[in-house]
């Protein structure tokens, strides 16, 4: 499905943990904020995870479902956020961001789900954008190949 780009820095059967955002990088919002108080953050950023009052991801604010400045963050998320576990494999994680198009998946401890992942404090987040840095051109890839073949044949 990568084809024709590849992800050399990563091996698919990874756990998420190892390339996951931390959760206080993504800085996640209280729900109970009105967006008038994050408006600016909302311009920057297209996507900001909301937690409860107990820091357990409730839900993604996306910017395109910003619409009444004087209400709660939390009327306007998207819930139950996709969750994943911290053993998750890289593999399948790209897979839930390129077919199923989420723009964030939250990570969470595997201690945390007990049988339910809603709800559950979040340890990190992977993101598509962050998929798109990962990725490298054929080209490119190549390009690395032939000049480490160059290095070896002048041994």
């Amino acid at each position: 499905m990568l084809s024709p780009y590849l992800l050399p820095q990563v091996l698919p059967g990874d756990p998420i943990e190892r390339i996951m955002m931390p959760s206080e990088t993504a800085r996640p919002l209280p729900g109970t904020l009105e967006l008038k108080r994050v408006v600016m953050r909302l311009y920057r950023e297209p996507l900001v995870p909301i937690i409860d009052d107990w820091g357990s991801c409730i839900g993604l604010l996306h910017r395109e479902d910003c619409c009444e400045m004087n209400a709660p963050l939390s009327t306007m998320m998207r819930s139950p956020p996709t969750f994943v576990t911290t053993t998750t494999t890289i593999g399948h994680v790209v897979d839930l961001v390129l077919e199923k198009k989420y723009k964030m998946v939250i990570v969470v401890k595997h201690s945390n789900l007990n049988g339910t992942t809603h709800g559950s404090k979040a340890v990190g987040v992977f993101t598509a954008e962050q998929l798109y840095n990962l990725v490298t051109p054929v080209p490119e890839v190549l390009k690395q190949k032939q000049s480490v073949h160059r290095s070896l044949a002048m041994f």
